[in-house]
């Protein structure tokens, strides 16, 4: 019985090793990265491990379990790499192909790492597969090895985004011209996009962006370009020219972003911005696309605005009632400011003081207070409120179009000073150089307007907002001219200096202060690409 038991037993142990293997050449999770919520079953070894080897090709098949759903408008992201970079041997004679569905897409091979993200539809049903065509054989050195880093899903998009010289973020549907490159996507993949935002990064020279009829030109010193949701329609044709271009991204959102969360935006942007296209009756808010600390305010007329800002204009900046919250019947005859721009720190001594005071604010004051501590421009700390980074800057609707356009780059570049160190050295550097005629000019037109002129921040940073507020060829008429007569006949003229009878201006201001816009101009565009005049990266036509 014994040499029986022993057959037997060595039966049981060759079936047990069989049902083993078996169970072991069963779908396994993969071992690379998936960034998804549901699991990614493979079968194949190489599957498993995401490795396609040149020389002895397999197909890569995998499925995700049966739980899986797919989100509408998404793409699906392969990220993957070679050991060596594909020659052109390589390329010519093989194509990768990835199956999604009834989709086939080439995946490319020209760079040594990708992330390819496709569109899929909303019919996938999470199966998907990866194989090479060959075409005909090459010297076996030349052999590369895909190897699959990860799996995820996100948004739909289209474009391309350059990391390094190596690695490069694309779709498909992107395709290079003479001048630069066009995303064409199909309608069956635009179809169901209520909105898209369009982005670019170029080199400083200037760039033009067309679709759906439109042109944007790039100003010189431009590196960049972001067109928001709900702006205008997108569908086509997108044509971006431009030299060392690293990245061209069309993005397809759902939604736009609910009030009050801000729109980002040029300022050129806010100013055009259709009416109709506000999410918000009284007033539109949008975030400065290069400078995201600082947020724009467009309001639809000069009463809201005060009723949002007047009483913290002069809490900051207005002679004799700075420091103090002033009740609307002790400021309602008086005069605002028909733009207005605040920094982090007077905006939470505003707010804090009016919180340990009880003062009772306007609804939009406090409304006011929420939107800036949810944009962690003032920050609420052990029962006080505390300065966050960036400031805010306002315009209104009720102001003519070429007050806008001013009015937009004064209060710019008062943002520009408010969040850059350099800037502000640079500016008190001009200051104490300015000559003395025309600085008593512009003290005494200052003190005319009722600003506090015993704070030098305020008066250096008004002293650049109205220098870079016009063009350089508009300041010797805007210093030469218009200002001083507002000065003549009042308490303030005897700080002009000689007037020219004949033409009827002031030849020493408009000298000096022409010289002082060719100075901040050279700066600002140095700096950030923009001009006197000018806090925009672009033009419409």
């Amino acid at each position: 019985m014994r040499p029986l038991l022993k057959l037997l037993s060595y039966f049981l142990l060759l079936v047990i090793g069989i049902l083993v293997n078996v169970s072991c050449a069963g779908e396994r999770p993969v071992l690379f990265i998936t960034r998804t919520n549901s699991v990614l079953f493979a079968e194949s070894r190489a599957a498993q491990e995401g490795i396609l080897d040149f020389s002895a090709p397999k197909k890569l098949e995998y499925r995700f379990e049966d739980s899986f759903t797919v989100t509408p408008n998404s793409s699906f992201v392969i990220e993957y790499y070679f050991n060596i970079q594909p020659s052109l041997a390589v390329m010519e004679n093989f194509t990768l192909i990835m199956n999604i569905g009834a989709d086939f897409w080439e995946l490319p091979m020209d760079f040594t790492g990708f992330k390819y993200a496709v569109p899929i539809k909303d019919s996938f049903d999470g199966h998907f597969s990866i194989q090479l065509a060959v075409k005909d054989r090459i010297d076996k050195d030349d052999y590369p090895v895909l190897s699959i880093n990860s799996i995820s899903f996100t948004d739909r998009w289209f474009g391309f985004n350059i990391t390094t010289d190596t690695y490069i973020n694309i779709t498909p549907f992107v395709y290079r011209n003479d001048d630069g490159y066009s995303i064409d996507v199909p309608d069956i993949f635009m179809a169901n996009a209520p909105f898209a935002d369009i982005e670019a990064v170029f080199s400083p020279a200037a760039a033009v962006l067309e679709y759906q009829g439109r042109r944007i030109e790039t100003f010189q010193g431009t590196r960049s370009l972001f067109l928001p949701p709900a702006l205008y329609p997108v569908s086509g044709q997108v044509i971006l020219s431009g030299n060392e271009i690293t990245r061209f991204i069309l993005s397809i959102r759902q939604d736009r972003p609910v009030f009050p969360e801000p729109i980002r935006a040029d300022p050129l942007l806010v100013i055009v911005w259709p009416r109709e296209n506000w999410r918000n009756a009284t007033y539109e808010i949008f975030r400065w696309d290069r400078f995201p600390s600082l947020l724009l305010f467009d309001f639809a007329d000069y009463a809201v605005q005060n009723r949002t800002l007047k009483r913290l204009a002069f809490f900051v900046e207005k002679a004799g009632f700075r420091g103090f919250l002033s009740y609307d019947h002790e400021i309602e005859d008086l005069h605002g400011w028909n733009a207005h721009d605040y920094k982090a720190v007077d905006l939470a001594r505003f707010f804090d003081t009016a919180r340990k005071t009880s003062f009772p604010l306007l609804d939009e004051e406090w409304e006011l207070e929420r939107i800036l501590l949810n944009e962690g421009i003032i920050r609420l700390q052990h029962g006080n409120i505390v300065e966050g980074q960036g400031g805010i800057l306002s315009i209104t609707r009720e102001a003519p179009d070429f007050l806008r356009n001013r009015f937009m780059v004064h209060e710019g570049f008062h943002g520009l000073f408010f969040i850059d160190e350099d800037f502000r050295d640079f500016s008190r550097r001009r200051w104490e150089q300015f000559p003395e005629p025309a600085k008593k000019f512009l003290l005494a037109y200052f003190d005319f307007q009722q600003y506090d002129t015993e704070d030098e921040y305020l008066v250096v940073n008004e002293f650049m907002g109205h220098v870079l507020q016009q063009s350089i060829v508009a300041a010797a008429d805007y210093f030469g001219r218009l200002l001083p007569r507002r000065l003549e006949g009042t308490e303030f003229d005897s700080a002009l200096p000689r007037k020219h009878i004949a033409s009827g201006t002031w030849p020493e201001l408009a000298s000096a202060f022409t010289a002082e816009a060719q100075a901040f101009s050279a700066y600002v565009n140095m700096r950030w690409g923009l001009a006197a005049g000018r806090v925009w990266g672009f033009r419409i036509r």
